[in-house]
Protein backbone atom coordinates (compact mmCIF):
# COMPACT_ATOMS: atom_id res chain seq x y z
CA UNK A 1 0.00 0.00 0.00
CA UNK A 2 2.67 2.62 0.95
CA UNK A 3 4.59 2.47 -2.75
CA UNK A 4 1.08 2.27 -4.47
CA UNK A 5 1.01 5.96 -2.39
CA UNK A 6 4.72 6.50 -3.18
CA UNK A 7 3.97 5.79 -6.89
CA UNK A 8 1.09 8.16 -7.22
CA UNK A 9 2.06 12.04 -8.43
CA UNK A 10 -0.67 14.32 -7.00
CA UNK A 11 -0.76 17.76 -9.00
CA UNK A 12 -2.25 20.41 -7.10
CA UNK A 13 -5.93 21.20 -8.08
CA UNK A 14 -5.82 24.38 -10.84
CA UNK A 15 -8.96 26.41 -10.93
CA UNK A 16 -9.82 26.17 -14.93
CA UNK A 17 -10.27 29.74 -15.27
CA UNK A 18 -8.68 30.14 -19.13
CA UNK A 19 -11.22 27.72 -20.03
CA UNK A 20 -14.40 29.10 -18.81
CA UNK A 21 -12.92 32.84 -19.99
CA UNK A 22 -15.60 32.75 -22.74
CA UNK A 23 -18.28 32.17 -20.62
CA UNK A 24 -18.23 35.87 -20.14
CA UNK A 25 -19.74 36.76 -22.76
CA UNK A 26 -23.19 34.58 -21.54
CA UNK A 27 -25.99 36.61 -19.75
CA UNK A 28 -24.65 37.79 -16.35
CA UNK A 29 -27.99 35.90 -15.07
CA UNK A 30 -29.95 32.55 -16.58
CA UNK A 31 -33.12 33.67 -18.36
CA UNK A 32 -36.29 31.57 -17.33
CA UNK A 33 -37.16 29.19 -19.59
CA UNK A 34 -39.16 29.96 -22.94
CA UNK A 35 -43.16 29.09 -22.95
CA UNK A 36 -43.48 26.26 -25.71
CA UNK A 37 -46.96 25.30 -26.54
CA UNK A 38 -46.09 21.79 -27.02
CA UNK A 39 -47.70 18.69 -24.73
CA UNK A 40 -44.14 17.55 -23.86
CA UNK A 41 -40.44 18.73 -24.45
CA UNK A 42 -37.24 18.63 -23.25
CA UNK A 43 -33.65 20.04 -23.74
CA UNK A 44 -30.61 18.59 -23.38
CA UNK A 45 -27.06 19.13 -23.26
CA UNK A 46 -25.68 16.84 -26.47
CA UNK A 47 -22.44 15.33 -24.76
CA UNK A 48 -23.20 14.44 -21.27
CA UNK A 49 -27.13 13.93 -21.91
CA UNK A 50 -28.15 16.44 -19.24
CA UNK A 51 -31.81 17.76 -18.74
CA UNK A 52 -31.09 21.44 -18.98
CA UNK A 53 -34.99 21.84 -18.96
CA UNK A 54 -38.32 19.44 -19.61
CA UNK A 55 -42.18 19.86 -19.00
CA UNK A 56 -44.22 16.33 -19.12
CA UNK A 57 -40.98 14.62 -20.39
CA UNK A 58 -41.80 11.57 -18.93
CA UNK A 59 -45.51 11.48 -20.46
CA UNK A 60 -46.31 8.18 -22.74
CA UNK A 61 -46.94 9.71 -25.88
CA UNK A 62 -47.11 8.88 -29.92
CA UNK A 63 -44.32 9.42 -31.64
CA UNK A 64 -45.46 9.63 -35.47
CA UNK A 65 -42.55 9.45 -37.88
CA UNK A 66 -39.51 10.18 -35.10
CA UNK A 67 -39.91 6.56 -34.98
CA UNK A 68 -37.57 6.65 -37.97
CA UNK A 69 -34.78 8.43 -35.97
CA UNK A 70 -34.15 4.59 -34.30
CA UNK A 71 -34.69 2.84 -37.64
CA UNK A 72 -31.90 5.29 -38.95
CA UNK A 73 -29.72 4.60 -35.88
CA UNK A 74 -30.16 0.47 -36.27
CA UNK A 75 -29.21 1.13 -40.25
CA UNK A 76 -25.93 3.02 -39.61
CA UNK A 77 -25.16 0.92 -36.86
CA UNK A 78 -25.45 -2.24 -39.08
CA UNK A 79 -23.28 -0.39 -41.75
CA UNK A 80 -20.60 0.30 -38.71
CA UNK A 81 -20.81 -3.30 -38.01
CA UNK A 82 -20.16 -4.76 -41.67
CA UNK A 83 -23.89 -5.82 -41.81
CA UNK A 84 -24.59 -4.36 -45.15
CA UNK A 85 -22.89 -1.16 -47.19
CA UNK A 86 -24.12 1.60 -48.93
CA UNK A 87 -23.63 0.79 -52.53
CA UNK A 88 -26.01 -2.80 -51.34
CA UNK A 89 -29.37 -3.34 -53.53
CA UNK A 90 -32.01 -3.56 -51.45
CA UNK A 91 -34.89 -5.62 -53.12
CA UNK A 92 -38.32 -3.98 -52.16
CA UNK A 93 -40.84 -6.61 -51.02
CA UNK A 94 -45.17 -6.51 -51.77
CA UNK A 95 -45.46 -5.78 -47.60
CA UNK A 96 -42.86 -2.64 -48.12
CA UNK A 97 -45.10 -1.22 -51.21
CA UNK A 98 -48.19 -1.39 -49.11
CA UNK A 99 -46.92 0.36 -46.59
CA UNK A 100 -49.20 3.68 -46.32
CA UNK A 101 -48.36 7.33 -45.62
CA UNK A 102 -45.24 9.09 -46.76
CA UNK A 103 -43.61 6.83 -49.42
CA UNK A 104 -40.91 7.65 -52.10
CA UNK A 105 -43.72 4.79 -54.43
CA UNK A 106 -41.04 1.77 -54.37
CA UNK A 107 -42.57 -0.54 -56.40
CA UNK A 108 -42.48 -4.50 -56.18
CA UNK A 109 -39.19 -6.23 -57.16
CA UNK A 110 -37.24 -3.08 -57.59
CA UNK A 111 -34.17 -2.58 -56.00
CA UNK A 112 -32.76 0.56 -54.51
CA UNK A 113 -29.44 0.79 -52.77
CA UNK A 114 -29.33 1.20 -48.90
CA UNK A 115 -27.79 5.08 -49.28
CA UNK A 116 -30.96 5.56 -51.68
CA UNK A 117 -32.95 4.21 -48.87
CA UNK A 118 -31.42 6.55 -46.33
CA UNK A 119 -32.14 9.40 -48.02
CA UNK A 120 -35.58 8.58 -48.61
CA UNK A 121 -36.03 8.33 -44.66
CA UNK A 122 -34.12 10.51 -43.12
CA UNK A 123 -34.79 13.43 -45.94
CA UNK A 124 -38.57 12.41 -47.38
CA UNK A 125 -39.50 10.75 -44.47
CA UNK A 126 -40.59 7.76 -46.25
CA UNK A 127 -42.52 4.75 -44.88
CA UNK A 128 -42.11 2.20 -47.55
CA UNK A 129 -38.58 2.96 -47.19
CA UNK A 130 -38.41 2.54 -43.73
CA UNK A 131 -40.43 -0.73 -44.03
CA UNK A 132 -38.01 -2.01 -46.97
CA UNK A 133 -34.46 -1.11 -45.02
CA UNK A 134 -35.79 -2.57 -41.64
CA UNK A 135 -37.07 -5.57 -43.32
CA UNK A 136 -33.53 -6.68 -45.21
CA UNK A 137 -31.08 -5.51 -42.06
CA UNK A 138 -32.95 -7.90 -39.63
CA UNK A 139 -34.91 -10.56 -42.33
CA UNK A 140 -38.51 -9.73 -41.65
CA UNK A 141 -40.33 -6.36 -39.83
CA UNK A 142 -40.78 -8.68 -36.64
CA UNK A 143 -37.39 -8.84 -36.21
CA UNK A 144 -36.50 -5.46 -36.65
CA UNK A 145 -39.06 -4.18 -34.56
CA UNK A 146 -37.71 -6.46 -31.80
CA UNK A 147 -34.36 -5.25 -32.31
CA UNK A 148 -35.79 -1.60 -32.23
CA UNK A 149 -37.17 -2.45 -29.20
CA UNK A 150 -33.84 -4.72 -27.73
CA UNK A 151 -32.04 -1.38 -28.35
CA UNK A 152 -34.58 0.91 -26.68
CA UNK A 153 -33.89 -1.35 -23.05
CA UNK A 154 -30.56 -0.79 -23.74
CA UNK A 155 -30.34 3.25 -23.73
CA UNK A 156 -32.79 3.07 -20.98
CA UNK A 157 -35.59 4.26 -22.74
CA UNK A 158 -38.15 2.58 -19.99
CA UNK A 159 -41.07 4.33 -21.75
CA UNK A 160 -40.63 3.12 -25.25
CA UNK A 161 -42.12 0.58 -27.24
CA UNK A 162 -41.82 -0.18 -31.18
CA UNK A 163 -44.68 -1.67 -33.06
CA UNK A 164 -42.97 -1.00 -36.61
CA UNK A 165 -40.11 1.10 -38.45
CA UNK A 166 -42.31 3.95 -39.60
CA UNK A 167 -44.30 5.36 -37.17
CA UNK A 168 -47.67 4.77 -38.50
CA UNK A 169 -49.91 5.02 -35.55
CA UNK A 170 -50.23 1.90 -33.43
CA UNK A 171 -52.24 1.57 -29.90
CA UNK A 172 -48.44 -0.03 -28.33
CA UNK A 173 -46.71 2.18 -30.53
CA UNK A 174 -45.28 4.97 -27.91
CA UNK A 175 -42.39 7.31 -26.46
CA UNK A 176 -41.77 9.90 -24.18
CA UNK A 177 -39.84 13.42 -24.52
CA UNK A 178 -37.21 11.99 -22.26
CA UNK A 179 -36.28 8.24 -24.01
CA UNK A 180 -36.17 10.47 -27.55
CA UNK A 181 -33.47 12.49 -25.78
CA UNK A 182 -31.54 9.06 -24.78
CA UNK A 183 -31.63 7.97 -28.00
CA UNK A 184 -31.20 11.27 -29.71
CA UNK A 185 -27.61 11.40 -27.75
CA UNK A 186 -26.73 8.60 -28.97
CA UNK A 187 -27.70 9.62 -32.40
CA UNK A 188 -25.25 12.78 -32.61
CA UNK A 189 -22.48 10.44 -32.09
CA UNK A 190 -22.72 8.89 -35.46
CA UNK A 191 -21.50 11.15 -38.35
CA UNK A 192 -22.63 9.38 -40.99
CA UNK A 193 -26.33 9.63 -39.07
CA UNK A 194 -25.95 13.21 -38.79
CA UNK A 195 -24.73 13.38 -42.48
CA UNK A 196 -28.24 12.07 -43.74
CA UNK A 197 -30.27 14.17 -41.34
CA UNK A 198 -28.64 16.90 -42.44
CA UNK A 199 -29.68 16.71 -45.77
CA UNK A 200 -31.94 19.78 -46.86
CA UNK A 201 -32.90 18.18 -49.98
CA UNK A 202 -31.59 15.28 -52.66
CA UNK A 203 -32.51 14.30 -56.54
CA UNK A 204 -31.85 11.16 -56.58
CA UNK A 205 -31.91 8.78 -59.83
CA UNK A 206 -34.04 5.87 -59.03
CA UNK A 207 -32.66 2.62 -59.87
CA UNK A 208 -35.01 0.99 -63.19
CA UNK A 209 -37.03 4.00 -63.38
CA UNK A 210 -34.99 5.97 -64.92
CA UNK A 211 -36.55 9.43 -63.25
CA UNK A 212 -35.29 11.55 -60.76
CA UNK A 213 -36.90 11.61 -57.00
CA UNK A 214 -36.73 15.05 -55.26
CA UNK A 215 -36.62 14.87 -51.66
CA UNK A 216 -37.00 17.83 -49.45
CA UNK A 217 -36.28 17.76 -46.05
CA UNK A 218 -39.27 18.17 -43.72
CA UNK A 219 -37.17 19.99 -40.97
CA UNK A 220 -37.56 23.29 -42.14
CA UNK A 221 -34.85 24.47 -39.91
CA UNK A 222 -31.87 23.29 -41.72
CA UNK A 223 -30.31 26.18 -43.53
CA UNK A 224 -32.27 28.68 -40.92
CA UNK A 225 -31.36 27.65 -37.60
CA UNK A 226 -27.50 28.19 -37.28
CA UNK A 227 -25.59 24.74 -36.65
CA UNK A 228 -28.52 22.70 -37.02
CA UNK A 229 -27.87 19.39 -38.29
CA UNK A 230 -30.42 17.04 -37.60
CA UNK A 231 -32.53 15.05 -36.42
CA UNK A 232 -36.51 14.09 -37.56
CA UNK A 233 -39.66 15.45 -37.52
CA UNK A 234 -43.14 13.23 -37.50
CA UNK A 235 -46.66 13.96 -37.60
CA UNK A 236 -50.06 11.94 -37.29
CA UNK A 237 -53.65 13.24 -36.35
CA UNK A 238 -52.89 10.99 -33.35
CA UNK A 239 -49.63 12.41 -32.46
CA UNK A 240 -49.52 16.03 -33.56
CA UNK A 241 -46.68 17.44 -34.77
CA UNK A 242 -43.11 16.33 -33.59
CA UNK A 243 -39.25 16.70 -33.61
CA UNK A 244 -35.88 16.22 -32.00
CA UNK A 245 -33.52 18.62 -32.99
CA UNK A 246 -30.34 19.02 -32.97
CA UNK A 247 -27.91 21.90 -33.43
CA UNK A 248 -23.48 22.32 -32.99
CA UNK A 249 -22.12 25.60 -32.21
CA UNK A 250 -18.32 25.35 -31.67
CA UNK A 251 -17.87 22.66 -28.83
CA UNK A 252 -21.64 22.94 -27.50
CA UNK A 253 -24.40 20.44 -29.04
CA UNK A 254 -28.18 21.01 -27.75
CA UNK A 255 -31.21 18.47 -28.56
CA UNK A 256 -34.53 19.55 -28.24
CA UNK A 257 -37.36 16.92 -28.21
CA UNK A 258 -40.68 18.51 -29.30
CA UNK A 259 -43.82 16.11 -28.85
CA UNK A 260 -47.40 17.25 -29.53
CA UNK A 261 -46.97 20.65 -30.70
CA UNK A 262 -50.47 21.56 -32.11
CA UNK A 263 -48.94 22.82 -36.09
CA UNK A 264 -46.13 22.68 -37.52
CA UNK A 265 -45.12 25.77 -36.90
CA UNK A 266 -45.65 25.91 -33.40
CA UNK A 267 -43.13 22.73 -33.68
CA UNK A 268 -40.09 24.50 -35.12
CA UNK A 269 -41.04 27.53 -32.38
CA UNK A 270 -40.72 25.39 -29.78
CA UNK A 271 -37.53 24.04 -30.25
CA UNK A 272 -35.90 26.63 -31.33
CA UNK A 273 -36.48 28.87 -28.75
CA UNK A 274 -35.10 25.91 -26.43
CA UNK A 275 -32.36 25.62 -27.99
CA UNK A 276 -31.37 29.37 -28.49
CA UNK A 277 -32.01 29.05 -24.90
CA UNK A 278 -29.90 26.01 -23.92
CA UNK A 279 -27.13 28.16 -26.30
CA UNK A 280 -27.65 31.22 -24.56
CA UNK A 281 -27.08 29.70 -20.87
CA UNK A 282 -24.84 27.11 -21.20
CA UNK A 283 -21.47 26.59 -23.29
CA UNK A 284 -19.21 23.17 -23.22
CA UNK A 285 -15.79 23.41 -22.87
CA UNK A 286 -12.98 20.84 -23.99
CA UNK A 287 -11.18 19.91 -20.65
CA UNK A 288 -9.15 17.03 -22.04
CA UNK A 289 -8.32 15.76 -25.92
CA UNK A 290 -8.03 12.11 -26.84
CA UNK A 291 -4.08 11.26 -27.24
CA UNK A 292 -3.01 15.01 -25.44
CA UNK A 293 0.36 14.22 -23.31
CA UNK A 294 0.18 14.83 -20.04
CA UNK A 295 3.58 13.30 -18.94
CA UNK A 296 6.23 10.46 -19.05
CA UNK A 297 5.84 7.49 -17.21
CA UNK A 298 9.32 5.47 -15.97
CA UNK A 299 8.89 2.34 -17.08
CA UNK A 300 10.79 -0.88 -14.86
CA UNK A 301 12.30 -3.24 -16.51
CA UNK A 302 10.64 -2.17 -20.07
CA UNK A 303 12.65 -2.37 -23.41
CA UNK A 304 12.24 1.42 -22.74
CA UNK A 305 12.70 3.85 -19.86
CA UNK A 306 8.98 5.59 -20.40
CA UNK A 307 6.19 6.03 -22.04
CA UNK A 308 3.42 8.77 -22.60
CA UNK A 309 0.59 9.08 -20.32
CA UNK A 310 -2.20 10.71 -22.07
CA UNK A 311 -5.91 10.92 -22.21
CA UNK A 312 -7.70 8.41 -23.05
CA UNK A 313 -10.62 10.40 -24.74
CA UNK A 314 -12.02 13.53 -25.46
CA UNK A 315 -13.68 15.15 -22.60
CA UNK A 316 -16.01 18.22 -22.23
CA UNK A 317 -18.23 19.75 -19.91
CA UNK A 318 -21.36 21.74 -19.81
CA UNK A 319 -21.53 24.88 -17.73
CA UNK A 320 -23.69 28.08 -16.76
CA UNK A 321 -21.42 31.33 -15.79
CA UNK A 322 -23.25 30.59 -12.48
CA UNK A 323 -22.01 26.57 -12.32
CA UNK A 324 -18.71 28.57 -10.24
CA UNK A 325 -15.12 27.43 -10.79
CA UNK A 326 -13.98 24.07 -12.00
CA UNK A 327 -10.50 22.70 -10.55
CA UNK A 328 -8.59 19.69 -12.09
CA UNK A 329 -6.55 17.30 -9.80
CA UNK A 330 -4.35 15.06 -12.15
CA UNK A 331 -2.96 11.65 -10.37
CA UNK A 332 -0.26 9.69 -12.32
CA UNK A 333 1.45 7.05 -11.42
CA UNK A 334 5.19 7.65 -11.24
CA UNK A 335 6.55 4.19 -11.91
CA UNK A 336 5.12 1.54 -13.79
CA UNK A 337 6.57 -2.12 -14.46
CA UNK A 338 6.79 -3.93 -18.03
CA UNK A 339 5.15 -5.04 -19.77
CA UNK A 340 2.90 -2.38 -19.93
CA UNK A 341 -0.20 -2.59 -22.85
CA UNK A 342 -1.44 0.43 -24.64
CA UNK A 343 -4.44 1.91 -23.01
CA UNK A 344 -3.37 0.56 -19.45
CA UNK A 345 -4.94 2.90 -17.16
CA UNK A 346 -1.82 5.09 -15.37
CA UNK A 347 -3.93 7.69 -13.61
CA UNK A 348 -6.69 10.09 -13.66
CA UNK A 349 -7.84 13.61 -14.10
CA UNK A 350 -10.24 14.43 -11.71
CA UNK A 351 -12.52 17.60 -12.75
CA UNK A 352 -14.49 18.88 -9.47
CA UNK A 353 -17.29 21.60 -9.61
CA UNK A 354 -18.34 23.31 -6.30
CA UNK A 355 -17.23 20.31 -4.09
CA UNK A 356 -18.99 17.50 -6.45
CA UNK A 357 -17.26 15.35 -8.89
CA UNK A 358 -18.27 17.26 -12.81
CA UNK A 359 -15.66 15.02 -14.82
CA UNK A 360 -13.36 11.98 -14.55
CA UNK A 361 -11.08 11.15 -17.55
CA UNK A 362 -8.54 8.00 -17.31
CA UNK A 363 -5.15 8.41 -18.36
CA UNK A 364 -3.74 6.17 -20.36
CA UNK A 365 -0.15 4.40 -21.88
CA UNK A 366 -0.18 5.95 -25.28
CA UNK A 367 1.90 2.80 -26.49
CA UNK A 368 2.59 -1.35 -25.23
CA UNK A 369 5.96 -1.46 -24.02
CA UNK A 370 7.52 -5.11 -23.53
CA UNK A 371 9.67 -6.17 -20.98
CA UNK A 372 13.16 -6.76 -21.18
CA UNK A 373 14.67 -9.56 -21.41
CA UNK A 374 17.68 -10.99 -19.34
CA UNK A 375 20.03 -10.97 -22.53
CA UNK A 376 18.80 -7.31 -23.70
CA UNK A 377 19.50 -6.17 -20.21
CA UNK A 378 22.88 -7.90 -20.38
CA UNK A 379 23.18 -6.02 -23.62
CA UNK A 380 22.08 -2.86 -22.52
CA UNK A 381 24.60 -2.37 -19.37
CA UNK A 382 27.19 -3.75 -21.97
CA UNK A 383 27.30 -0.73 -24.15
CA UNK A 384 26.55 1.70 -21.13
CA UNK A 385 29.68 0.35 -19.49
CA UNK A 386 31.89 0.57 -23.07
CA UNK A 387 30.05 3.99 -23.82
Amino acid sequence: MARLWKSLVLAAAVVLTPLLGSLGALAASEAAPPPVSANAVELIDGHSGRVLYEKNSRERLPMASVTKLMTLYLAVKAIQEKKIALGELVPVSEEAYRTNGSQIWLEPGERLSVDHLLKGIAIGSANDAAYALGEYIAGSEDSFVADMNRTARQLGMTSTHFSNAHGLHARDHYTSAHDLGLLALQAVKQPLLLHYTGMREDRTIRNGKGGTLWLINHNRLLGQYPGMDGLKTGFTSQAGFCMVATAQRLHTRMIAVVLGAPSSKARFQDAAALLTWGFQNYQSVKLAGRGDKVQDVTVRRGAVKRVAAVFAHDQYLTVSPQSGSLKRTISVKADVEAPVRKGQVLGEMVVSQQGAIAARVPIVAERSVSRTTWLGGAWKLFWKIAG
